[in-house]
């Protein structure tokens, strides 16, 4: 009986020694990946593993917090940038090179707060919106291929629905808002005599997105916001409607953003709006979670 209590304490001792080595092999291996990466984790992958982290649901949200910067990036054709003090530069020289950083950056910020598929922020009982901004966008005065200095937003978009992200998540627009033409957004548009709108290139624009809290999306409205109906979406779930703004005496409406389903919680997909505008406060972000 002795001698069994000795052994199966041995083995207790044994399998300590082999956790501590696993530990410190696991630390060891950990800090020469950590070298070799030579410190190219990009902010929007630290981002995205703060998110997942937050998301996963181990361990409460709150003592997770969301390490997401938002992204400060100047568009230019000839390397100048007089619009923004200390941006990213990112050269374009035609059309279709804004509207691919454009659809990248929209992307990109909804791959990083978990394609519809987390809840990052916890729950909630009161009907709102918590709002990431991805990136602030800037044009400098030599990007002067778009007529008026306006993008329309309908050929972005347009654009969006015959571009694809990657064969496995095809076109941007399928892969953001689970539409496959643009159209769809335009008819509903249409049905509530409003427009896509244009993006003035003389203005800074937000990529943002959000997470609404558990209530029922269809409770939020306000500050002149409407949602408005969409058909034969292909998200999970299927999108839930168009974010208008500046209805006014039924008509003069432009279009915001969309709202989808995700997955237990519905969501802004990512959207393009002017930075510090009334199209921006008519989102009535509870807060915002990213670092300016």
């Amino acid at each position: 009986m002795i001698n069994n209590i000795k052994k199966r304490g041995e083995i207790t001792t044994e399998q300590i020694v082999l956790i501590i080595i696993l530990v410190v092999s696991f630390a060891i291996i950990l800090f020469f990946l950590v070298r070799l990466n030579l410190g190219k984790t990009t902010d929007q992958e630290t981002c995205y593993n703060s998110v997942v982290t937050r998301g996963a649901g181990v361990i409460p949200k709150e003592s997770v917090p969301l390490n997401c910067k938002t992204q400060y990036v100047c568009l230019t054709k000839d390397g100048s940038c007089e619009a923004m003090t200390g941006p990213q530069i990112e050269r374009v020289k035609t059309k279709e090179e804004v509207y691919s950083f454009l659809a990248n950056q929209m992307a990109d910020c909804w791959w990083m707060f978990g394609e519809g598929k987390l809840n990052y922020v916890g729950n909630e009982f009161l009907s709102k919106l918590y709002c990431s901004i991805c990136s602030q966008i800037s044009f400098d005065n030599s990007v002067d291929m778009f007529d008026n200095g306006q993008i329309d937003q309908k050929s972005l978009y347009e654009y969006l629905a015959i571009t694809n992200v990657s064969e496995e998540k095809g076109s941007y627009l399928e892969y953001l808002v689970g539409l496959k033409t643009a159209s769809t957004i335009e008819e509903s548009l249409q049905s509530s005599n409003a427009e896509f709108g244009k993006i003035d290139l003389s203005k800074q624009y937000y990529v943002v997105t959000g997470i609404y809290s558990e209530v029922e999306i269809a409770g939020w409205a306000g500050g002149g916001v409407v949602i408005g109906a969409i058909a034969g979406g292909i998200f999970a779930g299927g999108p839930i409607g168009i974010i208008i703004g500046g209805i006014a005496g039924g008509g003069g409406g432009y279009f915001i953003g969309t709202a989808v389903q995700g997955t237990g919680h519905s969501y802004l997909s990512p959207t393009i709006v002017e930075a510090n505008s009334e199209a921006f406060n008519s989102l009535k972000c509870a807060s915002i979670k990213t670092l300016g």
